[in-house]
């Protein structure tokens, strides 16, 4: 059996993949990345990042303002950071 470590997309998939339907989580989501913020993560932290942008538009607008709640500890921290960059 092996284990594949996870694949941390390059800076313009990324950027791509943080384009929203939602001008709100575009720019939220877009300004982590391009500011460095992303850059600060750990390597798990980048997954649950990358991760997160698999989520829909309104799931991730709940998350980051409407006060849904995600079921891991991990997410909620990384959603924690992306909501203090934002405020900085």
């Amino acid at each position: 059996m092996t284990t594949e470590t996870p694949e941390i997309l390059s800076f313009n998939h990324l950027r791509w993949a943080c384009r929203r339907g939602m001008l709100e989580l575009d720019i939220l989501l877009g300004d982590f990345v391009n500011n460095k913020y992303f850059d600060a993560l750990s390597f798990d932290e980048k997954i649950i990042f990358q991760d997160l942008l698999l989520a829909s538009d309104q799931d991730l607008h709940g998350f980051f303002m409407g006060g849904l709640k995600p079921e891991s500890e991990a997410v909620a921290n990384v959603i924690e950071k992306i909501r203090r960059a934002a405020a900085s």
